[in-house]
């Protein structure tokens, strides 16, 4: 059984090719950049200043008031909490046999029937920011903690200093869940028959798919 994130459904969207022959197949990896590094060493920073109040580095200090009214909200704290679910949508652990899909929320703070979710984003604008991935976490954190009835959610982008927000409520986890698993059914359709397209744009240039494999490389 094909395992799913929020990552792997905008890989597939992006190009099914690629998809395919980076994480069905394995013949090629994708290499780290300069930003994914970069982001890597931020969420790192931020993990360690909300769990254990180490300083953060010069470059996010300005950041500092905000990330601590984050950090001192009442309520358990969970940094980095890997979420599973079932393809019957019940919730599981991250590495059971049975996961179907897998999310990673960056910061997860649950207060009885509130919960509040935070992403840090590394990009220069928030102009384009996609609030998806929100909406998973936040149905994961109501199918893991039944308590919770209301999830605020937010991006953080830290470059710009931009927060987008989103509310979540229990009542919306069906539209989301069957969303997501169609998203889900899209990938294992194509498995199905294997056929996949390859789709053309800006960023074939940094893709790790070799020219024998894809023609638009």
């Amino acid at each position: 059984m094909l395992i799913h994130s929020h990552s792997s459904i905008k890989d597939f969207q992006g190009c099914a090719r690629r998809y395919q022959q980076v994480r069905i197949l394995k013949r090629f990896k994708s290499q780290p950049t300069e930003a994914t590094t970069y982001g890597n060493l931020v969420h790192e920073a931020i993990e360690k200043f909300l769990k254990d109040g180490t300083e953060l580095p010069e470059h996010l200090q300005r950041h500092t008031e905000v990330l601590e009214g984050i950090r001192d909200m009442p309520g358990q704290r969970f940094c980095e909490e890997k979420l599973g679910l079932r393809k019957d949508f019940t919730p599981c652990g991250f590495f059971d046999k049975d996961v179907w899909f897998r999310g990673i929320p960056d910061l997860l703070v649950v207060n009885n029937e509130i919960a509040w979710l935070a992403d840090w984003k590394t990009g220069k604008s928030s102009r384009y920011a996609d609030t998806s991935q929100l909406e998973l976490m936040a149905a994961m954190t109501m199918a893991h903690h039944p308590s919770v009835l209301k999830v605020k959610a937010m991006l953080f982008f830290l470059v710009p200093g931009d927060v987008i927000q989103a509310r979540y409520y229990r009542e919306h986890m069906p539209d989301i869940l069957s969303r997501w698993a169609g998203h889900a059914a899209a990938i294992e359709d194509t498995v199905a028959v294997d056929v996949w397209n390859a789709t053309p744009s800006g960023l074939c240039k940094f893709c790790p798919v070799s020219q024998d494999v894809c023609e638009h490389r």
